[in-house]
């Protein structure tokens, strides 16, 4: 092996799987010393009554709670201060996030700032902030309700900062630190049952996505890239199965332990995809898995020079039989079956369908810049490659 310089690698927080799973909630926030929670959630998760039957166990330990349930689908740095402000008016001491990506997200914002000071711009990414969170944070309970973003195994969160600091607009802006990594990962399939179709394919296809992208970035990461590999195993096993026959408890289950999986993976790195499609929320509504899906393919073609044994690899996890073929040929294959798998899930055959504007390609190609995941895209991306590339998308 080459000589690597030294890197840091952290294992996933504790995980507890498996249908019912819901059911032990008090006994884990009374583990982590808590007494009043801030559950952070949506409305459409209020709505389908997912979230009463997620508290009912605490409203059976009569512990009290307050709720946050104004989560935008694109979570603002505004949406996290007017969560914190219920976090300290209620006098919580642990967040419990119940709802999708946006909802974890959320949280995880809430989350820093219960003790480090506003505004939460001190803490992106891009402007160092990693080196300014430190680990007196509240604990996190993170509840899924879809499969597909896997940031309740992440040490990520992605939110919609307000402060106009970028070529035009508000643009997407990452959090990211092991600190940030849930306290408890607690999945229960039963929670993923009424999820429609659509949606379905949409965080599936952002499942998918994470463990295409994680297993070919640069980072040095073998534990991180064997565990993409076969978390896109599990998801080509099942992915169709949750699509077409949503009340399949087991395909669910695998669904949503290989999100949590592909989502551990990009601690070894995302790609170009996701810094094109973080762009496409704020600026055409599209949700961020139809755009990863949509991307996917033509990222994938631009990278087959510099990702074709990886790619041939996918090809065979997602369930490609690739016997007798060629390493390029079953790179193809993989992109092939990406788009196979689209055309499936009826996902837009484009971002002009989905609801981009032409004319806005050069402004969030120069956005997509700003973005930190391209720099682990296994081939080098300049501003004009992330113009070619949404026009070849579009």
């Amino acid at each position: 092996m080459a000589q690597q310089p030294a890197v840091n690698y952290f294992l996933p927080p504790a995980i507890q799987f498996g249908a019912g799973a819901v059911e032990n909630l008090a006994e884990h926030l009374l583990g982590f010393g808590g007494k009043k929670p801030l559950i952070v959630t949506d409305e459409g998760v209020t709505n389908a009554g997912i979230l009463s039957q997620t508290v009912e166990p605490l409203s059976k330990a009569k512990i009290d709670f307050a709720v946050f349930d104004a989560v935008q689908p694109n979570p603002t740095d505004l949406s996290v201060l007017e969560g914190l402000a219920v976090y300290q008016t209620e006098g919580c001491d642990v967040v419990i996030a119940v709802g999708g990506g946006s909802v974890m997200d959320a949280a995880k914002g809430i989350r820093i700032l219960t003790t480090h000071e506003p505004p939460l711009e001190n803490y992106y990414v891009d402007v160092g902030g990693l080196d300014r969170i430190t680990s007196n944070l509240p604990a996190l309970i993170c509840i899924p309700t879809t499969a597909g973003t896997g940031s309740e195994l992440s040490q990520g969160s992605i939110i919609t900062d307000t402060s106009g600091r970028t070529t035009e607009g508000h643009r997407k802006r990452a959090l990211s630190t092991p600190y940030n990594m849930a306290s408890l990962a607690l999945l229960d399939p039963e929670l993923t049952v009424g999820m429609p179709p659509g949606l379905t394919a949409a965080t599936g296809m952002d499942a998918v996505t994470h463990g295409v992208e994680a297993y070919v970035a640069t980072r040095y990461h073998p534990i991180a890239e064997g565990v993409a590999l076969q978390a896109l195993k599990i998801l080509g096993k099942n992915i169709r199965q949750a699509y077409h026959h949503g009340h399949d408890i087991e395909a669910r289950g695998e669904m949503l332990i290989a999100s949590a999986m592909a989502a551990f993976s990009f601690q070894k790195g995302l790609g170009a995809v996701h810094s094109l499609a973080h762009q496409l929320s704020t600026e055409a509504n599209i949700p961020h898995g139809i755009a990863n899906a949509i991307l996917l393919p033509d990222v994938m073609e631009f990278n087959m020079s510099h990702a074709v044994d990886g790619y041939a690899d996918i090809a065979a996890a997602l369930g490609v039989d690739t016997s007798g073929m060629s390493t390029e040929d079953a790179a193809d294959a993989a992109i092939a079956e990406i788009r196979s798998l689209n055309e499936e899930f009826a996902i837009p055959k484009g971002l002009g369908i989905a609801g981009l504007k032409w004319e806005r390609i050069p402004k969030i190609a120069k956005d997509a810049m700003l973005d930190h995941c391209y720099k682990f895209n296994p081939r080098p991306c300049a501003e004009t490659n992330m113009r070619d590339l949404f026009q070849a998308a579009f």
